[in-house]
């Protein structure tokens, strides 16, 4: 709904993606934690709650575009609505994506593990290392610290090794679980590496809101 003044709706817009950016960081760790421990029920939790993420798109959305109509913010005012905008759709992306991970886990045949035994050790780096991306994006989100912000592009890096380390497992020559397992496997690691994209993405509206630049542009 509309607040008397620009400043109560940016204060509004920025307390609607302190709770939504929450939702989407439990929502992936719950997907990963429901692959690497076979867990349907949660996984199918993460699934029903998406739509709750949803939801908070679509009001931060809503104030955001009456935000402009209403009170047409110009320069600092105007990055920042326009960042609320961006940030919600990331964060819905976000969710979707750790919905696409419980989905593949909701599926699975109840005799087989949707994540073969091979690639089990690798995905709990992985998806440590995104779920600490997601984390710090978070933050930056939050506190809207650009210094943090610029950090994530070495811990994209990281994400980026494991993502090469599943398919050097895949393609090399140890691999036994067979193509089809080959298949999903290559789902859920492109999966992840889009969550961690998305969390970069996200960290990066926020130093366009703070300094109207890119992190690359961030003096450190």
């Amino acid at each position: 709904m509309r607040r008397e003044t620009l400043d109560d709706n940016l204060t509004q817009l920025q307390a609607m993606l302190d709770e939504m950016a929450p939702l989407v960081v439990t929502a992936f760790r719950n997907a990963s934690t429901a692959l690497l421990e076979d867990r349907r029920r949660l996984a199918q939790q993460v699934v029903a709650r998406d739509p709750i993420i949803d939801g908070h798109r679509a009001a931060i959305e809503l104030l955001a575009v009456e935000t402009m109509a209403v009170h047409q913010p110009v320069v600092g005012p105007l990055r920042s609505v326009v960042t609320a905008l961006r940030c919600s759709q990331v964060l819905e992306r976000m969710g979707d994506l750790a919905r696409h991970v419980a989905e593949v886990v909701a599926r699975a045949p109840e005799d087989a593990h949707p994540l073969p035994d091979q690639a089990h050790p690798l995905f709990v780096t992985y998806g440590a290392r995104v779920a600490d991306v997601a984390e710090k994006a978070a933050s930056v989100l939050r506190t809207r610290n650009v210094v943090l912000a610029v950090e994530l592009d070495a811990d994209d890096d990281l994400v980026d090794a494991a993502h090469r380390e599943v398919f050097e497992l895949m393609f090399g020559p140890d691999w036994t679980a067979g193509v089809p397992a080959a298949v999903d496997t290559a789902l859920l690691a492109r999966f992840y590496e889009r969550y961690a994209d998305q969390a970069v993405r996200l960290a990066e509206h926020v130093v366009y809101a703070v300094t109207g630049g890119t992190p690359d542009q961030v003096p450190i």
